[in-house]
């Protein structure tokens, strides 16, 4: 069933959304500047900062001791002519993306810390969504308000890189968390899950021009833009809040929540966000870029009228 978007549903009370058991936490996924102040010593704390782009890997100011990395480097993109248009996809050998881990010397013991900057929380929601599916579902978060939330809370900065021993991940891969076209094209209406659309409402609705060229949105996808999960200060928002949001682009508890958006980027941030509430969430890698690219996969249009 079609679900409306978020902006049309704003007014109605939401029902709360009890977490799922032996499902994640908002205490486990996100941490305070305050806590990794008091921790920072801790045996076995990688604080990983994932940057902009590869310069900004070599010249930005970050956390001491922190680890540096983009996310260029622990996905696949290709835009070969001719070919599909792939862009931030778990690629194929997924060994590449455990050694560039591995390489910031996280093993699996590792209490790892994603931090980001310039407001970029889906670079550090991708990566941990990443890490998650090469096993590691436990001991992964998100530094609350980034590197910015740091520096406001007392933090230094600094430009210098530390010297790292690589770490070892053996632990088994997690590649359920991550689904295909066919899985959302035969389930994407199914009763028991929730398939979410993680982009702007006016690609939603398809009144915006898109790339592969097709608009709309997949059957059965309710709206819920990911710029919509944060506050002015681009903190995650209340877990009241969240539940409402989710409620309102048509999770139903219990469900299996799935996410797309362009490109699997937008969308992770709504799966981690799901995820602090105890919800099964999945992400489309491919998501529309995949999608909108085959002809034969349904897409839901807006009236002629207004394309």
């Amino acid at each position: 069933m079609n679900r409306p978007p978020l902006t049309l549903l704003l007014g109605l009370l939401a029902v709360v959304v009890l977490p799922l058991s032996g499902q994640d936490s908002r205490s486990e996924l996100l941490v305070e500047p305050s806590w990794l102040l008091e921790n920072r010593e801790m045996e076995g704390l990688v604080v990983l900062h994932v940057a902009a782009d590869e310069e900004a890997v070599e010249t930005v100011e970050t956390i001491p001791g922190a680890r540096l990395l983009h996310l260029g480097e622990i996905s696949y993109s290709s835009d070969t002519e001719g070919g599909p248009r792939i862009r931030l996809d778990l690629p194929a050998e997924i060994g590449e993306v455990v050694a560039r881990f591995e390489a910031a010397g996280i093993s699996d013991d590792s209490r790892v810390v994603v931090a980001y900057d310039g407001g970029r929380f889906p670079n550090a929601s991708r990566t941990v969504w990443t890490l998650q599916a090469l096993g590691f579902d436990d001991n992964v978060s998100i530094l609350h308000g980034g590197i910015e939330g740091w520096v406001d809370a007392g933090g230094e900065l600094t430009a210098e890189r530390p010297e790292v021993v690589p770490g070892r991940i053996e632990g088994p891969l997690a590649l359920d968390r991550r689904v295909d076209a066919g899985y959302v094209l035969e389930r994407g209406e199914a009763d028991g899950v929730a398939l979410v659309d993680a982009r702007r409402l006016v690609s939603w609705d398809g009144t915006r021009p898109e790339l592969p060229g097709r608009v709309g949105h997949i059957p059965g996808a309710g709206s819920l833009p990911q710029t919509e999960l944060y506050d002015e200060a681009g903190r995650l928002k209340p877990e009241g809040e969240l539940r409402s949001l989710f409620e309102m682009a048509g999770y139903e508890e219990g469900d299996e929540l799935v996410a797309y958006c362009h490109i699997g980027y937008w969308a992770s941030a709504v799966v981690f966000a799901a995820r602090t509430l105890g919800i099964d969430a999945r992400l489309y890698d491919g998501s529309m870029t995949e999608w909108a690219a085959d002809s034969e996969l349904p897409l839901i249009l807006p009236p002629a009228d207004e394309r």
